[in-house]
């Protein structure tokens, strides 16, 4: 994902063709009826990002999803084109959207809100608890009958004197510790738990009567072995065209062209600054997920990226990725040369040192050195001691005393010993460590000790891979 989802969120609702701020205290609280824009701001490579969501609920009219479009348009005009725009349907929301309200995303049907506003007090409401954690789950409104139950989840029946958390047979205890933490956001009722087969006679009652509902516990589902794939897209007399890339890499991304990226979960249109014919590239995604022939769902997120803009779910997919390389059309290695030749100060070259350090140390591991490449020599040693060497971390920078600079050395050298990386917690790293990846800056002999493999054939393991061992080895 993008990040956690502890970055900023500002979220509006679209009302009379205009966007309405939503109070904080009800964000992640949605209506069928509606449509929002949720806006979401972190910082990466040490650059403000931003990430716009669409949201779009299945009863919102034609009008009102012509304005979300329009007042999205807006939005990044404000911001200079420096939105990623993801367009979401109601129920199939992507992970990162999920993960950004922790587990209080509600969807209420209609327009009556979490006040329960349009409807009597006396009205039954259910709500279908769907997911594990703070990071997948979701929360939508359902038809108040029986049939709308699944033994293999979790329910919430809210009426007028009391909630009742059902609890269907092949749930687990994480689905029932977020519907515990969810019930907070829809009710202030009193709660009353109830176990599937032990329900009193009023919970049927809330539900018009018994009726049949899924019983059988629910299959594991199969990850699906989709490959990514890569498309240039062209319209030749008013017909999209797709011409496919196989094994694509960065340099496939044409500054004239429109790229599709089709991850399976999402749907990628990328907007090279040249391309012409940008407004079409929503309706090309739409098209393109209409006429797949493995019968795609229409809901796919499809999210709008701009050159230069590019989020990490959309990089990660590409083997190596430069964030430096549509710099004036220069490489980052070129951005570094030209900057030496052209900058002959101290105070120069002690500032492309300091990028320098906070660009590698900011890679992907397997596609970087443990350190700063070669620079023209300096000619006192006192320039070392002012430069800024290695990233912020916690808000901290290197300082310029001597057992901090040591410090400083040793990260760069990718030779820290093992017991100041391993169960660690962030606040008690060495300064300039990466949090996310505490076993590069293990030395090879170390790393080869503690893992039992090399760091090259640990980073061309699969991501999951890493996480699992670093786990089991203390450095998550």
């Amino acid at each position: 994902m993008v990040d956690d989802g502890s970055g900023k969120v500002e979220m509006w609702c679209i009302q009379d063709s205009r966007r309405q701020p939503v109070d904080s205290k009800h964000h992640g609280q949605l209506c069928s009826s509606n449509c929002y824009l949720v806006l979401y701001t972190y910082q990466k490579l040490g650059r403000i990002q931003y990430i716009l969501y669409l949201w779009q609920g299945h009863q919102a009219t034609a009008e009102e999803t012509k304005a979300l479009h329009s007042n999205a348009e807006e939005l990044d005009h404000l911001y200079q084109g420096a939105l990623v725009q993801e367009h979401v349907t109601m129920g199939s929301e992507p992970p990162h959207f999920l993960a950004i309200f922790q587990g209080q995303l509600v969807i209420f049907q209609g327009s009556t809100g979490h006040h329960g506003k349009g409807q009597p007090a006396s009205v039954p409401r259910l709500f279908h608890v769907q997911g594990t954690d703070g990071y997948n789950t979701r929360t939508m409104e359902v038809s108040a009958r029986a049939s709308s139950l699944n033994s293999s989840e979790v329910f919430l029946l809210v009426t007028a004197g009391v909630c009742y958390l059902w609890f269907g047979k092949g749930c687990n205890g994480d689905q029932r510790e977020m519907a515990r933490t969810v019930v907070t956001v829809i009710t202030g009722n009193d709660k009353e738990t109830v176990l599937e087969g032990q329900e009193p006679p009023h919970f049927w009652e809330a539900l018009g009567g018994r009726a049949p509902y899924p019983s059988s516990k629910r299959l594991p589902e199969e990850a699906t072995s989709f490959q990514p794939r890569l498309f240039e897209c062209s319209s030749q007399e008013g017909c999209l065209v797709l011409s496919e890339v196989v094994f694509f890499r960065q340099g496939d991304l044409d500054k004239h062209d429109i790229m599709l990226l089709d991850t399976w979960q999402e749907i990628f249109l990328w907007l090279g600054a040249a391309a012409s014919e940008r407004k079409d590239a929503v309706v090309w995604g739409q098209e393109y997920l209409q006429t797949h022939p493995a019968g795609r769902s229409l809901a796919t997120p499809i999210v709008l990226v701009k050159q230069g803009h590019e989020p990490p779910t959309f990089t990660g997919w590409f083997s190596t990725w430069d964030p430096y390389m549509w710099s004036n059309n220069q490489s980052y290695e070129e951005v570094v040369k030209s900057g030496v030749s052209h900058l002959g100060t101290e105070s120069a070259i002690s500032g492309i040192t300091a990028e320098i350090n906070n660009f590698q140390l900011s890679q992907w591991p397997g596609e970087s050195r443990a350190g700063p490449p070669d620079l023209p020599a300096i000619k006192d040693t006192q320039d070392i001691s002012e430069m800024e060497l290695g990233p912020r971390v916690g808000g901290r920078s290197a300082s310029t005393n001597s057992s901090s600079s040591s410090s400083v050395s040793l990260v760069n050298s990718g030779s820290l010993p093992p017991e100041q990386l391993r169960y660690q917690a962030v606040e008690d790293l060495p300064q300039g460590v990466d949090p996310t990846r505490k076993e590069f800056y293990l030395s090879d002999a170390d790393f080869q000790d503690i893992f039992g493999k090399s760091k090259k054939e640990f980073y061309g393991m699969a991501k999951w891979k890493q996480q699992q061992e670093k786990k089991k080895l203390g450095f998550f």
